[in-house]
């Protein structure tokens, strides 16, 4: 026996490298017949409905998505702008704003670069809809394949999150990705593209390692040979090039991101500034967002992982070191949900299997149709319809004050900068200032737009209304003249750890 056959010996009996795949390891090759022009009518739908969406309702869930991506790309290329302490620390990956860069290179509107990069997200989250056609299809037929695919297309958390450049979300969709290339009946290259997604999945967002790790070694245990090492390690490499290399561009230094964020985490404990939650967070949490939904969504991930245990193992990977993190936020575990939508898709497409074929037809619509109303019913209710206009107000403002030639200044009342879009969102050189009502002197001369939070008492003259925003009441002010600029009070270079 050849040193390379008992090394293969040896990975088909680790206990069993096939059975944590479940079934795909042993599914055909190609997804059904005649399914391309479907796939394509579904991932456009998913397309419109996201981007429909992101444009009409715009918000902001969290400060990051501006701070550390949009307002980032627009200052290095225009040099003005907010600089969050993460990039005065050099302790935040560049990936997503090296890669928004050109939209902010565009001489355009701020609204315009607002859609744009809206849609340059949206097409990344086409990528675990795509992947659970190709993944039950190839289990199920088409029949399923439609099924799974609506199901992740319309789940209302990755609608919500789909036109965000989050690194919570988007690094989910590379690492989804990279389960289903490297699955073992994988080509050479599919699996330089899965080690490639695997790193750039990294990239973005180091906290979710032990679940890139878990994927990576399931994909080398599985038998293949010297072939198949040697591509998913090709694309681990190129991955960790590229990464290393976008990471030199900005900041001079390979994976300083990476290793500015560990730095500051594991030496100066930087999350704990922002608080700590009891290990029940999440618990709450998923109680409050789920409802009485939750006991069928656990049912149909424990069913869905009799068929793919390698995908509840990465879920957990993702979702369960962040319940034993002091500081914790609800978006952080958004990474894992592609996965556990995808195992309510293989379950789902199973039982709708099960169903006699003479009646299996009129079964798909049905279910679809129920599935839509529970995403809509989940999407409104009383703990989740907030995110879909949180500080949206304040969106829509700064993109009206950046059209105006005559404006000079933007003072915020009762209004924290991290709930607005930056100068990013204005598309312009226009001065920010935080205010209390009672420097109202200071609003007078250093700004000619006054932006009030709810119920906060109006300027006087020569301010009058100029715009009112709804859910919730808003208002914004507007005087005639020119500004006084005052840099001291100027938002540039807010406090911040050090």
């Amino acid at each position: 026996m050849t040193p390379s056959t008992r090394s293969e010996s040896r990975l088909l009996s680790l206990p069993d490298a096939k059975r944590l795949w479940g079934s795909i390891a042993a599914a055909p090759g190609a997804p059904p017949a005649g399914h391309r022009p479907i796939l394509l009518a579904i991932l456009a739908a998913c397309f419109v409905l996201r981007l429909g969406l992101g444009w009409f309702l715009p918000n902001i869930h969290h400060a990051d998505e501006v701070y550390q991506v949009a307002e980032q790309a627009n200052r290095s290329l225009h040099g003005y702008g907010i600089v969050s302490w993460e990039f005065r620390t050099s302790s935040r990956t560049v990936l997503l704003p090296a890669l928004v860069k050109p939209i902010y290179a565009l001489s355009a509107s701020a609204e315009t670069h607002r859609i744009l990069l809206a849609a340059l997200f949206c097409v990344f989250s086409l990528i675990p809809v795509w992947v659970a056609f190709q993944w039950v299809g190839r289990l199920y037929g088409l029949r399923g394949a439609i099924l799974a695919a609506t199901m992740m297309a319309t789940w209302f958390e990755l609608v919500y999150f789909a036109p965000k450049p989050t690194a919570d979300a988007v690094c989910s969709y590379f690492l989804v990705a990279a389960l289903f290339l490297a699955r073992p009946a994988a080509r050479s290259a599919e699996l330089f593209l899965a080690g490639l997604s695997l790193m750039l999945a990294f990239g973005m967002r180091v906290q979710i390692a032990p679940a890139i790790g878990i994927v990576f070694l399931s994909a080398a245990m599985v038998k293949g040979g010297r072939r198949r090492t040697a591509a998913l390690l090709g694309g681990v490499a190129t991955g960790l090039a590229v990464v290393g290399f976008v990471e030199w561009l900005w900041w001079g230094v390979p994976f300083q991101g990476q290793w500015g964020y560990l730095a500051m985490e594991f030496l100066h404990r930087s999350s704990t500034y922002f608080g700590r939650q009891p290990v029940t967070f999440f618990a709450k949490e998923y109680v409050l967002l789920y409802g009485g939904a939750l006991p069928l969504m656990v049912f149909l991930i424990y069913a869905g992982a009799r068929n793919a245990p390698v995908l509840l193992l990465t879920s957990l990977a993702v979702i369960l070191p962040f319940h034993f993190v002091g500081h914790k936020e609800y978006r952080f575990v958004v990474a894992g949900l592609p996965l556990l939508v995808l195992l309510m898709g293989l379950a789902a497409a199973e039982l709708m299997n099960r169903f006699d074929p003479a009646i299996r037809r009129g079964v798909l619509p049905t279910v679809v149709c129920g599935w839509l109303v529970s995403m809509v019913a989940l999407s409104f209710s009383d703990h989740y319809r907030p995110y879909w206009t949180r500080d949206g107000n304040h969106v829509l403002a700064f993109e009206e004050i950046g059209r105006d030639p005559d404006a000079c200044g933007v003072a915020l009342v009762g209004i924290r900068w991290w709930h607005t879009p930056g100068y990013s969102g204005l598309g312009r050189d226009i001065p920010i200032y935080e205010l209390s009502p009672d420097q109202e002197a200071r609003i007078m001369s250093a700004a000619n737009y006054v932006l009030l939070a709810p119920k906060q008492p109006a300027p006087r003259d020569p301010y009058v209304r100029w715009r009112e925003y709804s859910r919730p009441v808003q208002y914004l002010y507007r005087r005639p003249g020119g500004c006084v600029p005052d840099e001291s009070a100027q938002i540039v270079l807010p406090p911040g750890i050090r």
